[in-house]
């Protein structure tokens, strides 16, 4: 088994790693199962990755064995997107099924591209392959497409770093450095490993990503603290840091106070009630753009902070966030204020978005057949 030997000495400090992640990973799962999942998949992934490669080392310069070559390299293209594909999942910012397919389809293509490895007649005209021995070792012909991988990697890089620069321009400071930083360690191994390595010997992608994830997972571990349990939205403690923190910064506020919660406890029972509140925050959440944080306040009210952001940009969540509660059996009512005097404090807006959010709530108990004493 000299390929495990091979293998245990260029990543013992990768095993080392996906020891703390795993275990770690397990024992906070119930807290964390999103981060915890996606955690784990990025770690066996690059442990495949990182076995895949010395097996190809080994199929071509030591047992000549084509077919495991070919194999082992199109888990390599395929592996390197599929690793940062999904620590871009574990960011959190994939928010709909729509979003998810659009970021789907370099990965499917990049996996489609290499399946043609495996077909003969396509290796020559269409992708990197291994074509035939000479002597001990195996002849490495590239074809057109060979830099696919490297394309759709590069392509889910920049992404993060468009998140990256979102987090840090809507005041979320750390998220964003943290997120650009472990990128910007990928980018430098993909670069090192796809330009500044002739022999095809150096690999560092792998630990790198694995080590990037620890460092993310650390940090998303931290932040859970801020955290509302559950909607998923940051609580109250949070909200009160921020505002103190981005002052002037914020431009607007949205509330969102839920109708008929009580109705619904009283009825239907409290898993039902909080089945409702996680509803409506997930609406919230969908519904908010990249420069607005939602936070929990307490019980069935939420805010949302819009920092640099236009009026238009308001009314636009609102309606958004109407149309799809509409298509839920609950009932929310919404008030914005935008600030446009420049000497308007926090206090103003809030004040101001509380009045109308009530004033749309005595609209909904005034149509409503259930009398507001009961809710």
């Amino acid at each position: 088994m000299d390929w495990l030997n091979d293998f245990v000495v260029k990543y013992f400090f990768l095993l080392l790693i996906s020891l703390v992640m795993i275990s770690n990973s397990i024992l906070r799962f119930k807290q964390h199962p999103r981060i915890s999942i996606y955690s784990l998949v990025i770690i066996s992934a690059a442990l495949l990755l990182s076995v895949s490669k010395v097996l190809e080392d080994y199929a071509k310069d030591v047992v000549v064995n084509i077919p495991l070559a070919i194999a082992c390299s199109f888990f390599n293209y395929v592996l390197n997107p599929f690793c940062i594909f999904f620590f871009m999942m574990m960011s959190g910012e994939v928010k709909s099924k729509k979003h998810l397919l659009l970021l789907l389809i370099p990965l499917v293509v990049n996996g489609l591209i290499y399946t043609l490895m495996f077909i003969p007649p396509t290796r020559e005209t269409v992708v990197t392959f291994y074509l035939a021995e000479t002597g001990d070792t195996l002849v490495f012909s590239p074809g057109p497409l060979r830099f696919t991988s490297h394309i759709v990697s590069a392509l889910y890089l920049v992404y993060l770093v468009y998140i990256s620069v979102i987090k840090i321009s809507s005041k979320h400071l750390w998220h964003g450095l943290t997120l650009i930083v472990c990128s910007l360690f990928v980018v430098t191994a993909v670069i090192i490993e796809s330009f500044f390595n002739p022999t095809g010997k150096i690999y560092v992608l792998s630990t790198t990503i694995g080590f990037s994830t620890i460092v993310y997972y650390l940090f998303l571990y931290i932040e859970r603290t801020q955290i509302d349990g559950l909607t998923g939205l940051f609580n109250r403690e949070t909200y009160y840091h921020d505002v103190d923190r981005l002052g002037k910064a914020i431009t607007g506020v949205i509330q969102f106070d839920m109708n008929g919660l009580k109705h619904i406890n009283d009825n239907q029972g409290h898993l039902e009630g909080d089945k409702a509140i996680a509803t409506i925050a997930h609406i919230i959440s969908e519904c908010a753009q990249n420069n607005m944080t939602a936070y929990r306040m307490g019980g069935d009210e939420f805010l949302l902070i819009a920092v640099n952001a236009k009026e238009s940009q308001l009314e636009e969540v609102i309606s958004e966030f109407e149309k799809k509660i509409n298509e839920t059996p609950y009932s929310c009512s919404v008030g914005y204020s935008y600030r446009k005097n420049k000497k308007a404090t926090i206090i103003d807006i809030l004040k101001d978005a509380e009045k109308k959010m009530y004033e749309n709530k005595a609209e909904f108990y005034k149509n409503s057949s259930i009398e507001r004493r009961k809710i």
